[in-house]
C-alpha cells in the first residue's frame, strides 16, 4: 500500500491550521471567558464574605442590644421592684406613725381627762374633808381645849433648837407678834414672854398678842420673816397631803396598767 505522503501532510496542515483556530477563536475566548466569570465569581464570592461578615456584626451587634436592653430591662424592673417597695415600706411605716400619733393623742387625751377628773376630786375631797374637820374642831373647841393648846405651843417654845433660836432672832426686827385663833389669858401670856426671854428671843423687841379667827384651834409665833406655829391646821395639812398622794397614786394606776 503506497502512502500519499502530500495528502498526509496536507492533513497534518489542516489539523495545525484547525488547532491554531480553534485555539485562537474558540478556546481562548472561551478560557477567558471562563476566567472572568471565575474572577467575577470570585469577586462576588469575596462580596458575599464581606456582606456575610457585615451582615454576622450586623447580628451581633444586634444580639449585643438585645442583650443590654434585656440587661436594662432587667435593672429597671428590679429599680422599679426596690422603688415600689421602698414607697410601700414608707406608707406603711408613715400609715404606722400616723395611727401611732392618733393612739398617742387618744391615749393624752384620756389620760387629760383622769389627770382633771382626779384632780378636780382631790380638790374637793381636800375641801370638803378640811372644811368638815374644821366645822367640827370648831364645834369641840372649848376653853380647857384651848389651855392645852397654848401648854403645847409652850412646850414648842421650850424645845427650840439652838439654830432655831438664832434663826428667830436673826430674822426677827422690832417686834414679836403672837396669833391665835382665841384669847389668851394674861397668866399663859406671861408664860410666853418668860420662855421667851429664856431664850434670849425678845431682846430689844416688843410681844404683841393678836387673834386671827382664820387659826384653827392654834397658836402662831411670827416675826418678820420666820413664824413658829401649832394648830389643828398643821394636822389637816398632814392628812390633806396624804390624801393627796394616795389620789396621785390611783391617777397613775390607769397610766402604768394602760403602758402594759
Amino acid at each position: 500500500m503506497l502512502i500519499d505522503w502530500f495528502t498526509v501532510i496536507a492533513q497534518i496542515i489542516n489539523f495545525l491550521i484547525l488547532v491554531f483556530l480553534l485555539w485562537r477563536f474558540l478556546y481562548k475566548p472561551i478560557t477567558k471567558t471562563m476566567q472572568e466569570r471565575q474572577n467575577r465569581i470570585e469577586i462576588r464570592w469575596q462580596e458575599a464574605e464581606v456582606k456575610q461578615q457585615e451582615a454576622e456584626q450586623e447580628a451581633e451587634s444586634y444580639r449585643q442590644q438585645q442583650r443590654e436592653f434585656n440587661q436594662q430591662r432587667s435593672q429597671m424592673m428590679a429599680d422599679a421592684k426596690a422603688e415600689a417597695e421602698q414607697e410601700y415600706k414608707q406608707l406603711v411605716q408613715q400609715a404606722r406613725h400616723d395611727v401611732e400619733q392618733i393612739q398617742a393623742g387618744w391615749r393624752d387625751a384620756i389620760q387629760r381627762e383622769q389627770e382633771a377628773f382626779l384632780e378636780n376630786l382631790r380638790q374637793r375631797l381636800q375641801e370638803q374633808t378640811y372644811a368638815i374637820t374644821r366645822r367640827a374642831w370648831a364645834d369641840l373647841a372649848d376653853a380647857n381645849l384651848e389651855h392645852q393648846i397654848i401648854d403645847v405651843f409652850i412646850q414648842r417654845l421650850q424645845l427650840l433648837s439652838n439654830s432655831q433660836i438664832q434663826t428667830l432672832k436673826t430674822q426677827s426686827a422690832s417686834e414679836i407678834i403672837v396669833r391665835s385663833s382665841f384669847e389668851i389669858p394674861q397668866n399663859q401670856r406671861q408664860k410666853i414672854i418668860n420662855v421667851l426671854q429664856e431664850k434670849q428671843v425678845t431682846n430689844n423687841k416688843d410681844i404683841f398678842f393678836r387673834i386671827s379667827p382664820d387659826l384653827l384651834c392654834g397658836v402662831e409665833l411670827q416675826s418678820e420673816n420666820y413664824q413658829i406655829a401649832w394648830s389643828l391646821d398643821n394636822y389637816l395639812q398632814d392628812f390633806t397631803e396624804q390624801l393627796q398622794m394616795v389620789l396621785k397614786n390611783a391617777q397613775k394606776s390607769p397610766t402604768t396598767t394602760n403602758s402594759h
